[in-house]
């Protein structure tokens, strides 16, 4: 059973993070208009940031990076990545704090809560609809268009939380996005986040082990190339668990 006397006070700091990035909606919505998208890049880098510093000791949330050298500091890539837990967004949105905007492609769902809705907008991210075939294909082409405008996309190819150590069965449907928009993948991965909350229900303080894969090249294979790299990037984020 979660207990509301350590649980509720975070997820009020999330609440309270979420909303001070939001609050920057006028000046998202002004670079967007203008076009001006090197000067938007930046400023969703330096607002991640200041969310996940401020929030990370308010919620007990710690993290061990490996092969942080393997991000790259120009050019557009998607990246891939298992997903145990809530804590995994925070993990990624650390992870890469300090060096790029990144975007999620989040399930249709998260639409409907508002707060956290804007904040995956103003981040570049997109909405799938997995079980609506029509409105996938919609979300592919505009997660293309941000992609080819520079933005950074991560999805989490399970589709769901596994909520514990193992990694589930990535869908094969996730790597259209990087095939379609011909940009390289970057896999990464996490464990340790389902401690956090899934475990016990309430919150503990938890390290989040992070480990970040050297970038793979799938812009000029064929498409049988393509579909044996995406079953070596699921081999290589288990590998690391």
């Amino acid at each position: 059973m979660m207990n509301p006397f350590t649980t509720l006070p975070r997820l009020a700091a999330v609440y309270i993070g979420g909303a001070r990035f939001a609050s920057n909606k006028k000046t998202f919505d002004k670079l967007r208009a203008e076009g001006r998208l090197e000067e938007e890049k930046e400023l969703i880098r330096v607002e991640q940031k200041k969310f996940i510093e401020w929030l990370s000791p308010k919620i007990g949330l710690t993290y061990e990076i490996t092969g942080e050298e393997n991000i790259p500091e120009k050019g557009t890539f998607m990246v891939y990545s298992n997903h145990q837990s809530y804590a995994d967004i925070l993990a990624t949105v650390w992870l890469f704090r300090n060096h790029c905007q990144i975007g999620y492609v989040a399930k249709e769902e998260w639409r409907k809560i508002g707060m956290l809705a804007k904040a995956i907008e103003y981040t570049r991210g997109v909405f799938l609809d997995r079980g609506n075939s029509r409105e996938a294909i919609k979300t592919l082409n505009q997660a293309k268009d941000i992609l080819s405008k520079g933005f950074n996309l991560l999805i989490f190819p399970e589709g769901t939380r596994s909520q514990k150590h193992e990694m589930g069965e990535f869908k094969p449907g996730a790597f259209k996005f990087a095939e379609k928009a011909k940009v390289p993948i970057l896999p990464v991965t996490l464990d340790g986040g389902y401690k956090l909350l899934e475990e016990k229900g309430t919150y503990q303080p938890t390290t989040v082990r992070i480990t970040v894969h050297p970038l793979v090249h799938i812009e000029n294979m064929s498409k049988a190339e393509q579909k044996e790299v995406a079953a070596q990037v699921e081999e290589t984020i288990r590998s690391a668990l």
